[in-house]
């Protein structure tokens, strides 16, 4: 019962979201993999140890203008659950501040978020999970670093402007397909919309500043290809009203040390953003640690301002376990 309770809805995400008229568009990182939490509630607590902190850090378009920041940071905790101790639970927290342009407009994003993944087959090797997001954000901007011709007459400075502070609560929800086939070779696939309920962002009682629904579907593998290679293709589909990205590539993995634990390794890699930029990536596996860098090369029409010149990217994981209280025999690949 509880597994097809988990399976309507994740069907029910789909119809929500095709059904509805959905109406700026959110922050994304190169790196998607590495901030789980924003790419999908339905991941919490989906790992091997007892609880995983993520941080990364993303500065863009400085050849332009001020930078572009984004800073994100996640943590989340994972439990064994159900009668027999076969599926997995978790709850985690999201925070990420982004601060764009000579307005320092700045977004502080704060997101609860819990899930069930549900083993389907005797064998705990197929997990179907459903996760909720909820969350509170803070948006401001500085007027006072912005200028126009207009703000003046006769010397005198005659321009008003509306409140520089909004915020919102919002909602959101996920499901996830994980099948791990064996301890070198998995597959992964899932969908989420975020601003379920197409909060207001505005800051001058605009009613119809609405945030677009968001949809996000992500597909990704790791393929075992010998004693010390492993394939980890990636891709990443997002809409959120007239935008849609899609990310696509994969990250070759070579392994420093061959054995049942296999946890130091170096991958090379790169990642195409359709109509965009080429991304370039290398992670470092140190066992629970692991550490990614990445940069963006820009050939879309921004190309001719920016030069080419995207922005660098860090991410950071660790993966540990409680002391004492680590149970868990059941297996969660790295993704």
């Amino acid at each position: 019962m509880r597994t097809k309770i988990l399976t309507h809805s994740s069907f029910f995400l789909f119809v929500l979201f095709f059904l509805n008229t959905i109406k700026a568009q959110d922050i994304h990182f190169s790196q998607f993999y590495s901030t789980p939490l924003q790419i999908n509630p339905a991941k919490t607590g989906f790992i091997i140890g007892d609880y995983r902190l993520a941080s990364s850090y993303r500065s863009q378009w400085a050849s332009i203008t001020l930078p572009y920041v984004t800073v994100s940071g996640s943590t989340d905790l994972s439990f064994i659950s159900g009668k027999k101790k076969k599926d997995i639970f978790g709850i985690g927290l999201m925070i990420f501040n982004d601060a764009a342009g000579d307005s320092r407009f700045n977004t502080t994003y704060i997101g609860v978020t819990t899930a069930l993944n549900q083993s389907i087959d005797k064998f705990n090797k197929q997990y179907i999970g459903l996760g909720v997001m909820g969350a509170y954000c803070l948006s401001n901007i500085n007027y006072n670093q912005l200028r126009w011709d207009e703000q003046y007459e006769g010397g005198i400075f005659t321009e008003t402007f509306p409140i520089g502070i909004n915020d919102y609560y919002d909602l959101s929800v996920g499901s996830e397909y994980n099948n791990l086939i064996n301890r070198y070779t998995n597959i992964t696939a899932g969908a989420a919309v975020y601003h379920l309920f197409k909060p207001n962002q505005t800051f001058n009682n605009d009613g119809a500043s609405k945030i677009y629904r968001k949809l996000v579907v992500n597909v990704g593998a790791n393929l075992g290809m010998g004693n010390r290679f492993s394939a980890y293709p990636k891709i990443l589909f997002s809409k959120q009203g007239p935008f849609n990205e899609l990310v696509f590539g994969y990250l070759q993995r070579y392994s420093m040390n061959y054995n049942y634990l296999n946890d130091y390794g170096i991958y090379i890699g790169g990642f195409i953003r359709w109509n965009d930029a080429f991304i370039f990536v290398t992670k470092f596996d140190l066992n629970k640690f692991t550490m990614g860098i990445s940069y963006d090369v820009n050939f879309s029409h921004l190309a001719l301002v920016s030069r080419g010149v995207g922005g660098p990217e860090l991410s950071v994981l660790y993966t540990g376990n409680i002391p004492g209280a680590h149970k868990k025999k059941i297996f969660c690949p790295r993704f």
